[in-house]
């Protein structure tokens, strides 16, 4: 027992204290790592050169050792965070297994689990199998590759757990950044793409003008036939000739500047990015495609970008701008409802620290259009909150209950969680003189008359023995102390239910609490241990009976209760 103890506080802790590095890292260190990957990828482009004196493609060594190392380690924070959610997962498992887990946690794990497949396969080091295993690059690892890179991107704003807060300066910066990071990133995609697009239409050309050829700069080939092949190639290929059998289309300027022949990574990164900046900002207006397929799919998935990243960019402008419409209205109305927020916090002498919760959820109900009480702040506020500001201004009703007094405060605080709190208009009836009293009254706000329909009373307001008969009662006053002493000494027994012998009538709107005789008899029967030692000696055989049958069922019920949940806990 005392191992089943220890794991379940164990498994307690890991459930409410989640650790400080894996909120860190969902929310920045992550979140970095993808944006420098997706940043990245597009170098795989660059790796490929022209040898214009072999007429072959090469690759770029010192770029290729760095873009594999570095690639790698971004590789490695993916993997860190298959880890971390193969940890959700087990930790959800063990929460669900011993039936601590809520239904939201619950859902939570289940949606972990189909992910992970999806996290394997981002994580996987695709590139760098293509670039140590192949000479060139197949045509089915590019089409993975392009697929991972997409989710990569998606990851990066999956990852975002919220949107910031345009309402500081800081969130606003960020907020713009974001929506325009996928422009930056497409010309930076885009003009990769062009540049190996570039590569590979030279290599076409070459095909074309000498057939079977194999493209790939290799150290055996004989420079016979390097000499034979260079000079059909410079015959067919070169842009300076009139018998060039390809039109380069889009590709022209980067083949003909020697753009293709560079080493330089910053010379081509440049050059690139302008490029796919400028298209995409035209919407691939200036690009004068050739005849191939591939070219003019290209440029127009390239214009098809543009227009939906600009719409997607002015779409997230346009919200911006609402938003910050919304919030400067919200802070108007928020500016004309503190007076009352005070007034009703002053007037109900409530603590000044309550009222940023009630300021919070006025602010969530004016977002959503929503009317604002302002006679009662309480009706905008939901079930906890409420509950609580409840239990103060009831705490402070009931200790001036004689009774309430020197009271427990756990019993006190239990009797509070069942106030409701309710509102009579003018010159209405909250309980009549020959009723069942069967609720107490709690007035507070607001005036009541408290008056006897008895025939015998006189025009002045008295009895013929001179009792008055007529009170007003007020803020602060409460009705129905019979039903105290029929809970606590009559064992709550229907057959003595006490009978209203006053009659409970508005004159103004009125506001109050009320205890209802069900839920105080609830309140006796959890706490009657207290209530029993009170009245231990006032108490005959009969009702001491039923002291003694309510605190055996008692303690059944907790001892049942504990024995199915320990019951539930081996089955799982």
């Amino acid at each position: 027992m005392e191992e089943l103890v220890t794991l379940l506080e164990k498994t307690e802790d890991v459930k409410l204290h989640k650790p400080a590095f894996l909120s860190m890292w969902d929310n920045r260190i992550f979140v970095i790592s993808c944006a420098f990957a997706v940043l990245l990828d597009p170098l795989f482009s660059y790796i490929f050169l022209i040898n214009d004196d072999k007429k072959c493609v090469m690759v770029d060594r010192k770029l290729k050792l760095a873009y594999v190392t570095l690639r790698s380690a971004t590789d490695i924070s993916y993997a860190l965070d298959i880890i971390f959610c193969l940890w959700r997962i087990r930790n959800a498992k063990i929460l669900e297994a011993w039936g601590m887990m809520s239904t939201v946690s619950l859902n939570g794990k289940r949606s972990v689990s189909p992910l992970l497949l999806v996290h394997i396969f981002v994580a996987l080091p695709l590139p760098q199998v293509t670039l140590l295993t192949a000479r060139g690059v197949d045509s089915v690892l590019l089409l993975f590759t392009l697929i991972q890179y997409t989710v990569r991107v998606y990851r990066i704003y999956g990852s975002l757990g919220q949107q910031p807060n345009i309402a500081t300066v800081k969130g606003s910066w960020l907020k713009a950044t974001l929506d325009f990071f996928p422009f930056i990133l497409a010309a930076h995609l885009f003009g990769a793409a062009w540049y190996y697009l570039a590569v590979d239409r030279i290599v076409t050309c070459w095909m074309d003008a000498i057939g079977k050829y194999d493209p790939y700069c290799d150290d055996l080939k004989s420079s016979n036939t390097v000499e034979n092949t260079k000079s059909l190639i410079n015959k067919s290929c070169s842009k300076s000739s009139s018998n060039t059998i390809v039109d380069f289309g889009i590709y022209n300027s980067a083949i003909q500047s020697g753009l293709t022949k560079s080493t330089k990574l910053s010379l081509k990164l440049l050059q690139g990015f302008w490029w796919g900046l400028r298209n995409l900002s035209s919407f691939g207006s200036n690009l004068d495609t050739s005849l191939p397929a591939s070219e003019i799919i290209f440029s127009i998935f390239l214009s098809i970008s543009g227009i939906v990243l600009f719409l997607i960019y002015f779409n997230g402008r346009l919200k911006v701008l609402k938003k910050r419409s919304k919030h400067r209205k919200l802070r108007q109305k928020m500016q004309m409802m503190n007076p009352e927020i005070d007034l009703w916090l002053s007037k109900n002498a409530l603590p000044k620290n309550l009222k940023t919760v009630i300021v919070k959820n006025v602010q969530q109900k004016l977002a959503k259009n929503n009317v604002v009480n302002t006679d009662n702040f309480l009706c905008n506020l939901p079930i906890k909150d409420r509950r609580d500001i409840v239990s103060h201004l009831g705490l402070t009703s009931l200790k001036k209950v004689s009774m309430f007094k020197s009271m427990d405060a756990r019993i006190l605080k239990a009797i509070c969680e069942h106030l409701k709190l309710v509102t009579y208009n003018e010159d209405s009836y909250i309980i009549r003189d020959g009723e069942p009293l069967e609720k107490m009254f709690f007035v507070t706000s607001g005036t009541a008359w408290s008056y006897t329909t008895s025939t015998n009373a006189n025009v002045a307001g008295s009895t013929n023995n001179g009792s008055s008969i007529i009170k007003c009662l007020a803020r602060g006053d409460f009705y129905g102390e019979e039903l105290l002493n029929w809970a606590t000494t009559k064992f709550a027994s229907f057959s003595e239910f006490p009978i209203s012998t006053r009659t409970l009538k508005t004159q103004t709107k009125v506001e109050g609490f009320v205890l209802r005789a069900n839920d105080l008899k609830s309140v006796v029967a959890k706490f009657w241990w207290y209530f029993s030692s009170k009245n231990l000696h006032q108490l005959n055989n009969s009702q001491l009976e039923q002291w003694q049958n309510l605190a055996a069922s008692s303690l059944q019920a907790k001892w049942r209760l504990r024995h199915e949940r320990l019951i539930k806990t081996e089955r799982k």
